[in-house]
């Protein structure tokens, strides 16, 4: 994400790659190529594409960050060999240049940071819409909450002790079933 630190535009010296990096594994783990257009700056994220521009003949390119670096103040940033041919810096070594980020395919805009926050609707909506959740249909789930919240109140005390006997009494049957079953399963080595 480009914040207001990279839509400014950026002025400084650029030097180029010497052609002995040629195959040489980049940042972004791809090998440099003197006839790329791309470049190496510190401050961009990787895939950034930058238009440079040299400020002694106007002329421009636009490079893609594919490295880290230049790792000295006195350049901004480092220039493929085929970039570097364009804007007429092989023949002095270094130039000075004014590096702006480019969007492919949009209309550039002057950066300004918005003070307007974005209105959210934010809805709600009721259980009975929904439905319930899925593992409510579950058989173990029905047979441990059959008695609601809302009916246990209203149960006298021998009716509710009933209720809790056969719960318990279903859940023994549950187990003998369960273990029955792994005993008829043969088993295999």
């Amino acid at each position: 994400m480009l914040t207001a630190q990279h839509t400014s535009p950026q002025r400084g010296n650029a030097s180029f790659y010497h052609d002995r990096f040629q195959g040489r594994t980049m940042a972004n783990g791809e090998r440099y190529h003197k006839d790329s257009m791309t470049c190496a700056h510190l401050r961009y994220p990787l895939g950034t594409y930058l238009r440079v521009r040299n400020l002694t003949n106007g002329k421009e390119v636009v490079v893609r960050v594919t490295d880290r670096g230049p790792y000295t103040r006195k350049f901004v940033i480092d220039l493929s060999r085929a970039a570097a041919r364009k804007l007429d810096i092989i023949q002095y070594g270094f130039r000075q240049v004014e590096i702006t980020p480019f969007v492919p395919g949009r209309v550039p805009y002057k950066y300004e940071p918005s003070t307007e926050k974005p209105e959210l609707d934010l809805g709600y909506t009721t259980d009975l819409a929904i439905g319930a959740p899925y593992w409510q249909d579950d058989s173990i789930y029905i047979s441990k909450h059959r008695l609601s919240r809302t009916e246990i109140p209203h149960l006298d005390p021998d009716t509710l002790q009933a209720a809790v006997e056969q719960d318990t009494t279903l859940r023994h049957r549950a187990v003998k079933a369960h273990e029955s079953h792994r005993a008829k399963r043969p088993t295999t080595d």
